[in-house]
């Protein structure tokens, strides 16, 4: 079992999570309504709105994990829910567009405030057992997925019951994340930490991480491309030859992707109890194949010519389990940026600052160049540009693999 402090921070965290995704799709269902009473409001506000979160939280990201490691981590983990609390009353209160973009870019300081000095804690608290630090990020990841999956399913009742009640109730889940971080200990700043100069310039000149850094963005730039772009393609104009496109109904896909969701957990959660015994390269290695075979199961069911519901499943299933073994990159990754921490630990918090920048900026990415794909490919597109991705991965990891022949976890 973990201690209380990495409980604290990971339950913390699926709650940050939580608020976030749940403030999202509230913004979303409260710009719908304004969109009837105002035709200027349409897909490019939504665009921008998106936007700002992320540029808040790329460019917020290093600088709070950086200050972290000068003032520990605690007090950045407290204030990222808090600026949550205050962002999403701009958000949902005003129904001012200039407002609410302000309240975005809030809401991105608070992912950019606490998800590095969390990640900090949990890499020093995990510092003297890999096992350990394996296990702890498989279930941050577990946590942040569970956080963002529950924050869409409240939005969506709370909306139904309170409209624009719903904002302020979801204040509540942003008061239980403070509460949660409030009960951390530990994690004091270091001498070293406090009188250091330029310490995100020296983490983002770490030969190691610039090696590893194409890899994690390839996997982050796959996920933001699905999650732009598959609700439209699912759920928008048909495609001849193209079984899923616009073949899907909007509670059809809310259950496609609670069901990889769930595939997503459970293999995290296969992969935390013997990963930690095997090198952090291995397990990316192992786990890339199935990315490619998530590709193969999509194609199969994407061009399946017939209504043969037996077919159907099989690559569901299919789908389901690639998913479970391609989830194995994402807490290998992490634990492998905090053993990178381990080369400078009083930049720990600069450090782990990356994975925001690195989530944030895969977003963006996949939104933008999945875009051509999209639109010249449809699904078809978004598995092409998913295997390309994924090959630059695979290749990304195993050059990093030939540079660094000492195991980093035995």
């Amino acid at each position: 079992m973990p201690s209380r402090g990495i409980l604290s921070c990971i339950v913390g965290n699926a709650l940050l999570r939580a608020g976030n995704s749940a403030t999202g799709a509230l913004m979303g269902y409260l710009l719908a309504n304004m969109a009837r009473e105002d035709p200027a409001i349409g897909p490019a506000v939504v665009g921008v709105m998106h936007g700002v979160f992320y540029a808040a939280e790329l460019s917020g990201a290093p600088w709070f994990g950086a200050l972290s490691d000068r003032r520990g981590p605690r007090p950045f983990m407290i204030a990222g829910p808090l600026f949550g609390a205050v962002a999403i009353q701009l958000i949902g209160w005003p129904r001012s567009i200039p407002l609410m973009a302000v309240g975005r870019v809030v809401e991105g300081l608070s992912t950019a405030s606490s998800v590095p000095s969390t990640l900090s804690y949990l890499t020093s608290a995990t510092a003297e057992d890999p096992v350990v630090r394996t296990r702890t990020m498989a279930w941050y990841e577990m946590a942040t997925v569970a956080g963002i999956a529950a924050g869409y399913v409240i939005a969506g009742i709370l909306w139904e019951a309170l409209r624009s009640g719903a904002f302020l109730a979801v204040t509540a889940v942003y008061g239980a994340s403070v509460a949660a971080f409030l009960s951390t200990r530990g994690g004091a700043p270091t001498r070293q930490a406090a009188r250091q100069a330029g310490a995100l310039s020296q983490v983002l000149t770490q030969p190691r991480l610039l090696r590893f850094a194409p890899a994690w963005l390839a996997i982050n730039t796959v996920v933001g491309t699905w999650f732009a772009h598959a609700a439209f393609i699912l759920t928008g104009p048909v495609l001849f030859g193209q079984q899923l496109a616009g073949s899907l109904t909007s509670d059809e896909v809310s259950l496609a992707l609670g069901l990889v969701g769930g595939a997503f957990i459970v293999g995290i959660c296969l992969w935390g109890m013997f990963a930690g015994h095997l090198r952090r390269t291995s397990v990316m290695l192992m786990a890339l194949p199935g990315a490619y075979s998530v590709c193969l199961a999509l194609l199969a069911l994407n061009h399946l010519q017939d209504a043969d519901a037996g077919r159907a499943q099989l690559f569901m299933g299919t789908l389901l389990i690639a998913v479970a073994v391609a989830s194995g990159f994402t807490p290998a990754a992490l634990s492998y940026l905090a053993d990178l921490s381990e080369d400078a630990p009083h930049l720990r918090g600069a450090t782990m600052g990356l994975y925001s920048v690195l989530l944030g900026l895969g977003q963006l990415l996949g939104g933008v160049i999945g875009a051509p794909f999209a639109q010249l490919g449809g699904v078809d597109g978004l598995i092409a540009l998913t295997a390309l991705l994924t090959s630059a991965a695979t290749i990304t990891v195993l050059v990093l693999r030939r540079s660094e022949p000492i195991p980093l976890a035995t």
